[in-house]
């Protein structure tokens, strides 16, 4: 008769001091979630806004890429379109594809101006590449502009079916 030990059984199999690997912060954040979500906004909402901006306001590729004023405007629409549907619906179309909520931590809805000021602190942090690895310091899995602005993105909740 062979006699399992329990307690020895528990402690092999887990690691107290073990540090998550980069997989499984990724899951915690939802990164690929978000890369996806992050590439269906820019073709639904930015690429419109960049063609129109190009093609029918300034006539050519060329005169744009001399425009750092269009370049700079066409973001900050993109940032003010992006801000609308998260004051509204706490979700902008990639986030709505990919089933993700963006909300308050205290789990309200997010106002237009702080989904503005998210927005920008977003574009600063990526530029400056700090945005993308703080969550890989922090033990809340926090990226900067979400730290800042008090804000998570979550799982939507599935509503519940009643007969």
């Amino acid at each position: 008769m062979k006699s399992k030990n329990p307690k020895r059984l528990k402690s092999s199999s887990i690691m107290p001091n073990k540090k998550p690997s980069l997989l499984q912060i990724s899951s915690e954040i939802y990164a690929f979630e978000r890369i996806k979500a992050l590439i269906t906004d820019i073709f639904m909402i930015y690429t419109p806004i960049l063609y129109i901006t190009t093609y029918l306001i300034l006539g050519s590729a060329n005169e744009f890429r001399h425009s750092q004023t269009s370049i700079f405007i066409c973001l900050c629409l993109y940032g003010i379109i992006s801000s609308i549907f998260i004051c509204i619906s706490s979700q902008t179309p990639g986030l709505r594809y990919m089933n993700l909520v963006l909300i308050r931590t205290q789990g309200d809805k997010i106002s237009f101006l702080r989904a503005l000021i998210r927005f920008f602190i977003w574009v600063l942090g990526i530029s400056l590449l700090i945005g993308i690895i703080t969550p890989f310091f922090r033990k809340d899995k926090k990226f900067l502009h979400d730290i800042l602005c008090d804000t998570i993105i979550i799982k939507k909740p599935k509503p519940i079916n009643m007969p």
